[in-house]
């Protein structure tokens, strides 16, 4: 079975994580995987960094359509016979070929498709557009089971969606963390409105402990939150980093993980608080109640100051007893066991040889 992941190339930060990472895991078991991007950009510079087989269609902008004949003409030179779509230009592109080609097509929604654009005519419309695309496909995996109920009141088949949660590629030992002389913090996250770190900022601001939080991503925000910070008087308890492709050093620098999030599908960010025996703060949304279980860390509810603020305080008091690190190895325990590479590979295959 010959298997094509499709992207149009410009995802960074987790999305771009993902797709690497399932691509990654069926490699391993020898399945005859590879990618084709619209654009060269941060997902086939990853792909080149683990030797991924990758195709960079040199599509002139979004609006350039002769992208749809090279793709479908791709498709039958290769005989790929399972297209896995990711994101919604990959999957509308998709949606003017799977007609004309044999191959069965997958769609994988990463995050609430009715989330995905701006709230405004042009972005109503990309809505529009997506949606109908993926209505077309032959299956649709949900890295979230709450995305079921959104898809089908727009008219998704529900007997063609099925939940397939993300993995990587676990440490083999267990982690041994350290306990910092300051109570430190991290948040791995775009600095955009759903990631929502005013909600963390203006919370910790009332905390009457002492602790250190590096933000680590960029965005929009990134200027209007540096102010809130030093308005709030955070300016020299808070550190804003930038974006990094390899974080791995802030967490090894941090005691606890905290995720804020209006809104999340399978937030990957998570896996690699555990992998690394960090336990975390989150809120429930997506399927942040899947990943983080009893004992592991603190689930709130979205947008809850006063939550988020009661689970500061339980994760400061585990600090200063030394109870964070026990925690954040048994984070790693449950997650290493039920999001391996090896079950997501399983899961995807199981998906394409029953269509």
């Amino acid at each position: 079975m010959k298997i094509l992941q499709v992207n149009a190339g410009t995802e960074s930060g987790g999305g771009r994580t993902i797709i690497i990472n399932l691509i990654r895991a069926l490699r391993k078991d020898n399945i005859d995987v590879q990618l084709l991007v619209f654009e060269k950009g941060p997902v086939a510079d990853w792909a080149a960094k683990y030797n991924i087989p990758t195709t960079i269609m040199n599509q002139e902008g979004r609006l350039d359509l002769r992208v749809v004949h090279r793709l479908s003409k791709f498709i039958v030179d290769n005989k790929i016979d399972v297209v896995n779509t990711h994101g919604p230009r990959a999957n509308f592109i998709m949606s003017l070929v799977s007609k004309k080609v044999k191959a069965k097509w997958v769609v994988t929604v990463h995050s609430n498709p009715l989330l995905d654009f701006s709230d405004n005519i042009k972005g109503k419309l990309l809505t529009q557009m997506n949606l109908s695309a993926v209505k077309k496909a032959d299956h649709l995996i949900l890295i979230t089971p709450r995305f079921e109920a959104i898809l089908e009141q727009v008219g998704v088949d529900k007997n063609k969606m099925g939940s397939i949660f993300n993995a990587m590629d676990f440490s083999e030992e267990l982690p041994q963390t350290v306990h910092h002389d300051v109570f430190s913090l991290v948040n791995v996250a775009r600095l955009t409105p759903v990631k929502n770190q005013a909600l963390l900022l203006k919370t910790l601001a009332q905390v009457d402990f002492d602790f250190r939080l590096k933000i680590v991503g960029d965005g929009e925000l990134g200027k209007q939150l540096q102010d809130l910070s030093r308005n709030l008087g955070l300016e020299a308890k808070v550190e804003f980093t930038g974006f990094y492709d390899d974080t791995s050093p802030y967490y090894h620098k941090a005691d606890l993980f905290i995720l804020t999030s209006n809104s999340e599908s399978f937030p990957l960010v998570l896996l690699e608080a555990a992998n690394f025996g960090i336990p975390a703060i989150a809120t429930d949304v997506g399927s942040c109640d899947q990943i983080i279980s009893d004992g592991t860390g603190w689930l709130i509810p979205p947008a809850n100051s006063d939550k988020l603020k009661e689970a500061l305080i339980a994760a400061y008091k585990k600090w200063q007893e030394d109870q964070l690190r026990p925690m954040g190895q048994k984070f790693y325990q449950y997650c290493s066991h039920n999001f391996s590479s090896q079950r997501l590979s399983q899961a995807l295959m199981d998906v394409y040889q029953s269509l």
